[in-house]
């Protein structure tokens, strides 16, 4: 069972019940009828060869995965046995498990052994070797040099974990899930090191440090990082110690991820006898950092300052085009954020992300896809890397959601049920159309009624049973029992329903010039070389023409050094410029932005961006817009050259004007 036929497998169990044509999934796997038949053809040859059940409905167009919870826990346990993966892997599989068994071994492994362990032969192991190099000198890593006593690799112990978790993250693309889809490659790591003996400690353990820290963590990381700490766990205990410093700027700003590491590295050293280094605290952490497993605050550190705010630009320009106020979704927004983390995890890491919905989303919702490319530089400019079409599917998933959740039932679609046979088949039709799709039945009635009705009623779609004289767009005909295939024709139906009411509610609206950074920035609020002794006083300084003017009370400032304090630097997002800021619930009153440059540079203890000759003052309520200009100075701000022309200007109305001038030049070169 290669990892197509995997595929085909988990999305059957997934829909129990749910008939699939083979036309269908030969456009969503990219290949054809005859594949899709073969790869039935596997699974049924699987579940005979392991005395299963019967559970699929094969007919001549597609099949269907027909039994319970029971029997999907069954099979799905059968397939990712781990003998049964040996004897019919692909050969991508092969070599990546291949490569799996020397990065778990701290031992020579030689070509015979090999053979027999996946019951090939020689030749085949050799031209594995040869894919297995492929991947290795991506990395720099070669084998040791005495060839003769068999394969042995020497990457860093970092290099080994990172290695092991990547093979294993690549049957999933960058989204991590232990259950949903088989993953061979963990059961096969499941097996070598009996990596469920830790489980139940470790899951405890991170539970415990969830609800000891007030932590906020997805499933999909947790699992992650169950299987991560269990990696750590083995190795440590086989003696493997990771040793070079893996201090990065990122974990360095955020303290809580360093005492959150040291204290699960300490419970694991008591209860597994593990000698724990600084640098095992240090890689650790950096994991935890990108897995999100941290306080709920929405912004962490600078780069996540500039994505929240990125994002809400975003959505904001996109909302104003569609005419929904799509950032009002706080679900929809905290969701799109998380997952915008996770793209930005997996460039880092260099996973790409699959999306499997990819290019049916995009014919699907074209001027969605022509709507998010258009404002994308927003994001690009602060991820720092370009956005590749299955992020941008991922983001359309969300728009599209937002928007049916804002339309909720104007988008459903209105149906009227017509039976001439009698009002009681009408009925038990109009239950069953209920019982499968979500749609709003307007009205029940007979033939002879119908004129009548089709007056009285704003209504998509006629459902008869029967054959009508109206016009044949405008009715279906249907079996009184809804066949299978009558569901299937309605379905399509449906959505192409949807997408026109969406369309015609949502049209992208002229783009007009839009207000900018005078909006938000006064003149008055521009402060110029302002003494300042250290980071506290910067911060009350520059919230000073906000309490002048009633923005916010003195409770803003002691929550924004408090945050300072907790947090660490993050308030310096670019070289030489902070961004000072709280929460709205802490003492905001309406809208305030001022801007000071110093008079002489103060260091915030930031690694990289210190000292601080500017910092921007900022006081904003929950979906205020003119967060994007905000934004806007930011990115100015950001700018080197930019910086050193503000640097010699001693006139706040003439910095004010030179701003303004260069928000214009780069709107018009966008």
């Amino acid at each position: 069972m290669n990892r197509q036929t995997s595929k085909l497998l988990t999305i059957l169990l997934n829909s129990p019940g749910q008939y699939f044509h083979y036309e269908e999934l030969a456009a969503r796997f990219h290949v054809s009828t005859r594949s899709i038949r073969n790869y039935v053809q596997s699974i049924l040859e699987f579940l005979e060869d392991q005395n299963l059940q019967p559970v699929l409905s094969v007919s001549e167009g597609g099949i269907a995965f027909t039994g319970g919870a029971e029997e999907s826990s069954l099979l799905l346990q059968a397939a990712v046995d781990n003998d049964f993966y040996l004897y019919r892997l692909s050969p991508e599989e092969r070599s990546h498990i291949i490569l799996l068994t020397l990065l778990i071994s701290d031992d020579f492994c030689n070509i015979f052994e090999l053979s027999e362990k996946f019951n090939v032969s020689r030749t085949t192991i050799l031209k594995d070797m040869e894919q297995v190099k492929v991947f290795l000198s991506r990395y720099n890593i070669s084998f040791d040099p005495a060839m003769n006593r068999g394969y042995l690799l020497r990457p860093t112990e970092r290099q080994r974990r990172d290695m092991i978790m990547r093979i294993i993250q690549s049957a999933m693309g960058a989204v991590f899930s232990l259950h949903r889809e088989v993953n061979i490659y963990e059961r096969f790591l499941y097996d070598e090191w009996d990596l469920e003996n830790y489980f139940p400690f470790l899951k405890q353990l991170l539970l415990d440090m969830e609800q000891q820290y007030e932590l906020d963590v997805s499933d999909a990381c947790f699992e992650e990082l169950l299987l991560m700490l269990s990696i750590i766990t083995v190795r440590l205990e086989r003696g493997a110690c990771i040793r070079e410093s893996t201090l990065e700027e990122k974990t360095f700003q955020n303290l809580l991820v360093y005492e959150l590491a040291g204290n699960i590295l300490e419970v694991l050293g008591r209860r597994y006898h593990l000698a724990v280094s600084e640098a095992e605290i240090q890689y650790l952490a950096s994991k935890l950092y990108y897995c999100r497993f941290y306080s709920r605050a929405p912004i962490e550190n600078a780069q996540d300052v500039k994505l929240h705010m990125a994002l809400t630009s975003f959505l904001m320009k996109i909302s104003g085009e569609m005419d929904i106020p799509l950032y009002e979704d706080n679900k929809i927004v905290n969701q799109l954020e998380s997952h915008l983390r996770d793209i930005d995890k997996a460039h880092a890491e260099g996973v790409p992300l699959e999306n499997d919905y990819t290019e049916q989303m995009i014919s699907e919702y074209p001027e969605y896809f022509q709507l998010i490319c258009h404002h994308l530089p927003t994001l690009e400019a602060t991820t720092g890397y370009t956005y590749t079409r299955d992020d941008i599917a991922v983001i359309l998933i969300y728009l599209v959601v937002a928007v049916e959740r804002h339309f909720k039932n104007d988008i459903l679609p209105k149906v009227i049920v017509v039976c001439h046979t009698g009002i009681g088949t009408a009925n038990f039709l109009a239950e069953r159309l209920s019982t499968n799709f979500n749609i709003r039945i307007m009205a029940v009635t007979s033939n002879h009624k119908l004129p009548d009705i089709m007056k009285n009623y704003d209504f998509d779609l006629i459902i008869s049973t029967i054959t009508l004289s109206e016009p044949e767009e405008l009715w279906v005909k249907v079996s009184p029992m809804l066949e299978d295939e009558d569901i299937l024709r309605l379905q399509k139906l449906f959505m192409d329903i949807k997408k026109d009411k969406k369309r015609m509610n949502v049209q992208p609206r002229p783009r007009e010039s839009m207000p900018g950074i005078r909006s938000v920035l006064r003149e008055e609020n521009i402060l110029l070389d302002t003494p300042c002794g250290d980071w506290k006083s910067v911060i009350q300084r520059a919230a000073g023409p906000l309490l002048m003017s009633g923005s916010i009370d003195t409770s803003y400032i002691d929550a924004m050094i408090q945050s300072f304090e907790t947090n660490g630097s993050y308030f310096v997002y670019c070289p030489g410029v902070a961004l000072a800021h709280a929460g709205p619930g802490d003492g905001v009153h309406f809208f305030g932005l001022s801007l000071i440059r110093l008079k002489k540079p103060v260091p915030f203890g930031h690694r990289l961006h210190d000292p601080v000759s500017w910092c921007i003052c900022l006081a904003i309520q929950e979906k205020d817009e003119r967060i994007q200009y905000v934004l806007r100075l930011m990115d100015l701000l950001s700018n080197p050259r930019i910086l050193r022309e503000m640097d010699g200007i001693r006139d706040r109305k003439e910095l004010l004007a030179y701003l303004l001038e260069k928000e214009r030049e780069e709107s018009y070169e966008q």
